[in-house]
């Protein structure tokens, strides 16, 4: 399954706000290989999609709406929506393009969340699918879609008839609910656990190069210990609140997520990989060396979304249409939030993407008068 094109309106801050994953032309040079469906090379997508952004730009939002718009797909329970609706007495909409291929037959899908108020938020969906042809593209199936009628029901009924092969998996910061103990992956096959193992290993001991060893703990279910060289062993739990780990950094605490995120890529078991703010006590070229390993891992029809505030990515040669820029800014004297795909400006191979970002381009770059003026 494959992101391709997302619309949202009164969606937390998303007002008539359009993102697209697919791209129309083949790459002559690029380090990423095979950015289309396995077996439709017509119909391309981006396999990487980084957002940048100052703080408060949308970045953990845009990644939590569409975690919880596949949420709500999969398991059809309205509390996904409603949590993501910015005014309950408004309407609102969501627009999501995906593809799924299959050995016996290919889709292309369009599915339509509207919501409005009847002394409850009301929640409809609607959806069409159009079967993929050997020379089919994005950009000419979206055309179909464009044209075909939609009539929304009940979004229980819709929803039982739409049976998608969803998976995905989530990182956020320890700072969001849900996401702020240790969870280590259950393993039951003995080749994958020394794997996890090798991963978890070289992870941390880069993060800290003090650790000497990491092993699965013999007395606890599915917990690892740390050799550390200061302070012995260290046993982490699993379930155990990432702020009660002891001696441990924040950025060393992080990599048992990079290492489900890694481990998970390696062995193509989710499909979309969602990473946000993984890496902020991170050291940048650490984080580099990372997200370059797990570009390099990314099976066919998978795909990453990736939050950063660390620029030097843009110096890591990948395309100009894995950018993304966001800003959160006053329109009509509302706050919104929009965003800019490198490619929309600039595509030539000569031009550092991370030029633009110097030179605000985007006009991205955080306001800092009120910084200065403490100082006045």
């Amino acid at each position: 399954m494959v992101i391709l094109n997302l619309k949202m309106d009164n969606i937390l801050l998303f007002d008539d706000f359009k993102i697209n994953f697919s791209y129309p032309i083949k790459l002559r040079n690029t380090i990423i290989k095979n950015e289309n469906l396995e077996h439709f090379p017509n119909f391309r997508y981006k396999k990487l999609n980084i957002f940048l952004g100052a703080n408060a730009s949308g970045k953990t939002s845009l990644v939590t709406c569409m975690w919880r718009i596949l949420l709500f797909l999969r398991k059809k329970e309205k509390h996904y929506i409603e949590k993501i609706v910015n005014d309950v007495y408004e309407t609102s909409s969501i627009e999501i393009d995906l593809v799924e291929e299959n050995k016996e037959e290919s889709f292309l899908y369009r599915i339509k969340i509207k919501t409005h108020y009847d002394n409850e938020l009301k929640i409809t969906v609607s959806y069409k699918k159009i079967s993929l042809t050997n020379t089919s593209s994005y950009e000419n199936m979206v055309k179909l879609l464009d044209d075909e009628i939609y009539e929304f029901g009940d979004y229980l009924l819709v929803l039982e008839k739409l049976n998608l092969n969803i998976g995905w998996n989530i990182v956020l910061p320890g700072t969001e609910s849900g996401f702020d103990k240790v969870n280590f992956l259950t393993i039951e096959k003995e080749n994958e656990k020394k794997e996890y193992l090798y991963i978890l290993s070289k992870i941390m001991k880069t993060l800290d190069p003090s650790i000497l060893e990491v092993t699965e703990s013999k007395d606890i279910d599915n917990s690892y210990v740390i050799n550390h060289e200061n302070k012995g062993k260290i046993i982490i739990p699993n379930g155990y609140k990432l702020s009660e780990i002891p001696y441990l950094s924040s950025g060393t605490k992080y990599g048992i997520n990079i290492t489900n995120i890694i481990f998970s890529i390696k062995n193509h078991y989710n499909g979309i990989y969602f990473i946000d703010e993984q890496f902020s006590y991170v050291n940048s070229d650490v984080e580099e060396a990372i997200l370059a390993t797990m570009v390099s891992l990314l099976g066919p029809n998978e795909q990453l979304f990736f939050t950063t505030h660390n620029s030097n990515v843009l110096n890591l040669r990948f395309p100009f249409h894995s950018f993304y820029f966001m800003k959160k800014e006053v329109v009509n004297n509302k706050r919104v939030i929009s965003v800019s795909c490198a490619s929309e400006v600039e595509n030539r191979n000569n031009v550092p993407a991370k030029s633009l970002l110097d030179n605000d381009v985007f006009g991205t770059a955080p306001k800092l008068d009120r910084i200065f003026e403490i100082g006045e």
